[in-house]
Formats: C-alpha cells, sequence, structure tokens
C-alpha cells in the first residue's frame, strides 16, 4: 500500500452543517485552501477568525469559519473562501461531527483483492495521536522533562533547529546554543535585544539554577504546545500497553518513531485519563482524557485504473486520518502474510 499525503492526493472536508439565518452576529464563510499551514491560512484572514478544527497542510481541505467581519469572497489557487450565511453563535473548537476524507493509494495485486474483505465496522483501531502532533523535536525534549532534566529540557526547547526556522531564528537558536549558560552574552547579542527571550535570560541571570521555573518565561503558546504533545505521548504509550494486554498476536504499525499495537476491542476501557505531572500543572492544569478505540463510517475503495484506488471515509472529531491509514497498511499486511 503506497500513498502520499499531499494536497493533490489527499482531500478533507468537515462535517458540519450550521443552522443559518439571513443576519445574525456572526458571519460564516467556507473556507477551501490548498497546501497550506492553519498559521498561513490565519495571516489572510480576520484576527477573530475562529473555527471547529485545525486541517492538514498536506492536504485540499474544505471547512467553515466565522468572523464578525464581513469579508469579500476570496478565489485564489491556494485559497479560495465565500460568504454563506449568518449565525448569533460563533464557531469554536470541536462544534463539528467530524470530517470525511479521500486519499489516492496504489495497492499491491494482492491488496487489491484483499482490500475487498475489508469491513470497517468490525474493525477497533486504537486512537492515537498522529505524527501531526508531534514536532520532528519534540520527542527527545519530552524525554527530558520526564527526566526532570530541565536544563536540558530548556536548552533542547531553545536551540533545536527546524525546517520551518526563519533567519532570525536560527540566528538566535546559534548564539544561545553556543553561550549556554553565560546568559549576560546573550543578552547582549543584538539578535536576542528587543525579542520576548530578554525576560528569559534576565530570569536565568539572576537564578542561574532554576531551570524548571525558568519555563515560566518562555513563549507561552509554544510552551503549552510541547506540554500537550508531551501528555499525548503518555497517552500513546498507556493505550499501547493496554492492546499488547488486551488483544494478543495483534497488528503493528510506527507512529511518531514508536512502534505501537493498531488493534482494539470492545473490551478496552472507554477512555484513559493521562494526569498532569506537577512540571504540566505550572502551564497546564487539566487532565488529557481520550477514547481509547474508534471504527470508521462510510468506508468505500473505489478502483481508478490498474491499482490505483481512492479510499474515502469518515472519522468523528479529533481522530486521525494517518492513524486509521497505517491500521489498514498494517491490516493488508498482516493478510496477506496469513495467506
Amino acid at each position: 500500500m503506497k500513498y502520499i499525503l499531499s494536497p493533490d492526493t489527499f482531500e478533507v472536508k468537515e462535517i458540519f452543517n450550521p443552522q443559518l439565518i439571513s443576519k445574525g452576529l456572526n458571519v460564516y464563510y467556507l473556507v477551501e485552501k490548498k497546501g497550506l499551514s492553519h498559521k498561513q491560512l490565519l495571516k489572510r484572514l480576520p484576527k477573530d477568525a475562529c473555527f471547529c478544527g485545525i486541517k492538514d497542510r498536506n492536504a485540499t481541505t474544505k471547512q467553515w469559519m466565522s468572523s464578525q467581519q464581513v469579508i469579500s469572497d476570496i478565489n485564489e489557487k491556494d485559497l479560495k473562501l465565500k460568504l454563506v450565511g449568518y449565525s448569533d453563535k460563533k464557531i469554536y473548537i470541536g462544534l463539528h461531527k467530524g470530517n470525511a476524507f479521500t486519499v489516492k493509494v496504489e495497492f499491491g495485486r494482492e491488496e487489491s483483492t484483499e482490500i475487498k474483505n475489508f469491513k470497517a465496522k468490525k474493525e477497533y483501531v486504537c486512537n492515537y495521536f498522529g505524527e501531526q502532533r508531534f514536532s520532528e523535536n519534540t520527542q527527545e525534549i519530552c524525554k527530558a522533562l520526564e527526566e526532570k532534566n530541565y536544563e536540558n529540557a530548556l536548552k533542547l526547547f531553545l536551540t533545536k533547529k527546524s525546517k520551518f526556522d526563519s533567519d532570525k531564528s536560527r540566528a538566535m537558536k546559534k548564539i544561545i546554543e553556543e553561550n549556554w549558560s553565560n546568559w549576560k552574552i546573550i543578552l547582549e547579542d543584538k539578535e536576542i535585544k528587543g525579542t520576548g527571550k530578554v525576560v528569559l535570560f534576565e530570569y536565568l541571570e539572576k537564578n542561574p539554577a532554576d531551570f524548571e521555573n525558568a519555563f515560566l518565561h518562555t513563549e507561552e503558546k509554544s510552551t503549552k504546545t510541547l506540554i500537550k504533545a508531551a501528555q499525548a505521548l503518555r497517552f500513546n504509550k498507556e493505550l499501547n500497553k493496554l492492546a499488547e494486554k488486551k488483544k494478543p498476536n495483534n497488528i503493528k504499525a510506527q507512529i511518531a518513531g514508536q512502534d505501537l499495537n493498531m488493534g482494539a476491542s470492545k473490551a478496552f476501557p472507554r477512555k484513559i485519563t493521562i494526569n498532569p505531572t506537577e512540571f504540566e500543572k505550572k502551564f497546564r492544569k487539566s487532565d488529557l482524557e481520550r477514547r481509547t478505540f474508534f471504527t470508521v463510517d462510510k468506508f468505500r475503495a473505489k478502483l481508478i485504473k490498474g491499482n490505483e484506488f481512492e479510499i474515502s471515509f469518515e472519522l468523528g472529531r479529533g481522530i486521525y486520518a494517518t492513524v486509521f491509514l497505517k491500521y489498514l497498511e498494517a491490516w493488508l499486511k498482516n493478510k496477506i502474510n496469513k495467506g
């Protein structure tokens, strides 16, 4: 089973049917983006734009948006926006029912035959967080936090390079890495002066051994994203243990560098709760509670030509299409190997 998730091969459509009126406090728009991240999308929309959820950048996506502003329709190659109606209710995260997905895949000869035997409603899939939840550097930083090695965690957090770094970001990371623990030198550097990082390094200059609380002076949004990723990793580990215990001879796949048991059963407890650590409570006090398994709706594998197929299916909100695709790939491999 071969597939590449791109705007030309992967489509995501929000399942949401709002009741619209002729006039209201909020303006409702339909938004179609192609190859744009949510961050890139926001830069082109009103600041009060509200969505049901964040959609994949490696896809062509269709979703709803609300705003209190009336703006002109957009009809560009990578972004289309159309005013549809009004409502007194503004859109918020999780308001939609779920998402419908379409993926172009190529099956091997045996897979093309075996896919006909896939009964989606009878397949219970472990509800892991997908790779989109974790950045390329997340796991190393999270491991340091778990070991309470806050200095290493902070250093990795501030200096680990990413393909999305701007020139300014790369320059700052280099200065911080080369002068780590020389907080005065870092503070005096022209790349650091005038940025939000000044407060952090001023704190470290006064409290050079308190790396744990230094995190309180980092950029809030990025730190909260890291904490969510750390909790998601723990959820995946707990769910994997549950699947290993409750479902012997499981099928496996790799997600975010972890070999995970993909199959679930109705015998699983319905939810797993991840409590925040004392460190995490400084940034996010709430528990992470998530369902342990899911099934897909309206699964269909349509032959296009040769061994090329178009797979379509629907998932509830918060469930990752990439996790289901990993499951399907492992399921097919297992069936063929059993012969």
